[in-house]
């Protein structure tokens, strides 16, 4: 008979009822580190951050006093373009979920993603409200104290309260997918489960655009459902090497992309005056495809560097506080005179760079410990045998 054969007694109480509880699940092994994806996140933080304080004419120009393009001459042509960092962080995502979501519980996924969302969150949404109280910038009314609360659920897109830093939207996109994913997740990941699920969420992204099912279109946004796709596509041929069913969701997933990706490049060209070429944008997101397929395709394996490990942990506090608390810098040291346009960005970065270590270090490390053994402790008292 072989291992698999041999049939184990059911554990028994104090009473021998044999109603025991059952026991709890074993934590899954942590997942590989893939340095080159931390570089990939490094690389998407810092070219959003640039394009916020100098890729944006319009939306800086109250910051600086001046517009940007006129501040920052030689790098404005690059920098317009960084805001297509969000797009390689949802690739990024569609990757790194599957790879930390596989062998998980849908319990340990979800204590996983709170974990690691929340805490530093909460931190940013907290200094966010001081900022907009304390260093206003005059132009824009500040959130209401109750849309500041409602900040603190992530939800604030569905609620139609006004987001606090205007990067959060990203993170509604994130938590869409993890909702949708939590139901690969409840069935167990396989190959085949995971691919189905892919195929059925990416068309049902496109047949939404007819507007027949419109509560759909929160969960399957064309644009962002293709590029969560992809990296999961990228991922298991990571996990099994690709075959042709994996190159045609990758190039399914990469069709449904180009042209949700052009017609909003598109749109902002002609209606926001964005100075940015569709196919420009189209090139440098088709470049992102292929550098994380060269990371599932075990190109980088060999790259490993223990310092990436905490710049990939820095990316999440500075995405989260760098825009309205970079402003209101910005503000302080250009518009009072302190500072020259290239001083104040650079004494901005890295202030906030440093301030993302910080929140790292004694905000968001600390805080996930404390939780994860509460919560492991609040699991155990709840799995232990009634006493009677």
């Amino acid at each position: 008979m072989s291992q698999t054969d041999v049939k184990v007694p059911a554990p028994q109480d104090a009473a021998g009822t044999g109603n025991a509880p059952e026991p709890a699940p074993p934590a899954p092994a942590r997942a590989p580190r893939l340095y080159a994806l931390d570089v990939l996140r490094v690389v998407a933080a810092l070219s959003v951050l640039l394009f916020h304080f100098t890729g944006v004419d319009a939306a800086t120009e109250a910051n600086w006093g001046i517009n940007p393009k006129a501040l920052f001459p030689s790098i404005f042509p690059y920098t317009s373009y960084g805001s297509y960092g969000v797009q390689l962080f949802f690739i990024i995502s569609g990757f790194v979920i599957c790879l930390s979501a596989w062998g998980r519980t849908p319990g340990q996924f979800v204590r996983a993603r709170f974990l690691r969302l929340f805490p530093a969150y909460w931190f940013s949404v907290v200094l966010a409200v001081l900022v907009w109280r304390g260093l206003p910038d005059g132009e824009r009314e500040a959130p209401s104290f109750s849309e500041s609360l409602t900040n603190l659920t992530m939800v604030q897109t569905p609620l139609s309260a006004r987001h606090l830093v205007g990067a959060y939207w990203t993170l509604w996109v994130e938590l869409t997918f993890y909702l949708v994913f939590l139901l690969v997740i409840w069935k167990g990941l396989d190959y085949v489960r995971v691919s189905v699920f892919c195929w059925l969420w990416l068309l049902a992204s496109v047949l939404v655009q007819k507007d027949e099912i419109p509560l759909v279109g929160i969960f399957a946004q064309p644009l962002n459902t293709a590029l969560f796709v992809s990296g999961i596509a990228m991922y298991l041929m990571y996990r099994f090497g690709p075959d042709l069913k994996l190159w045609g969701l990758l190039a399914a997933g990469w069709l449904v992309m180009q042209g949700d990706l052009v017609q909003h490049a598109d749109h902002v060209r002609d209606e926001q005056g964005m100075d940015r070429s569709p196919y420009v944008a189209l090139a440098l997101v088709t470049v992102f495809y292929l550098i994380v397929l060269a990371v599932a395709l075990h190109k980088f394996d060999r790259l490993e560097a223990k310092w990436l490990t905490t710049a990939g942990a820095l990316v999440y506090p500075l995405y989260l506080l760098h825009e309205e608390l970079g402003w209101a810098m910005i503000r302080k040291l250009y518009g009072g005179g302190h500072l020259g346009a290239w001083a104040t960005l650079a004494v901005t970065t890295a202030v906030l760079i440093v301030l993302a270590w910080l929140v790292h270090r004694f905000v968001e490390r600390p805080s996930q410990r404390w939780l994860r053994n509460r919560l492991a402790k609040e699991s155990g008292r709840r799995t232990e045998p009634v006493r009677g």
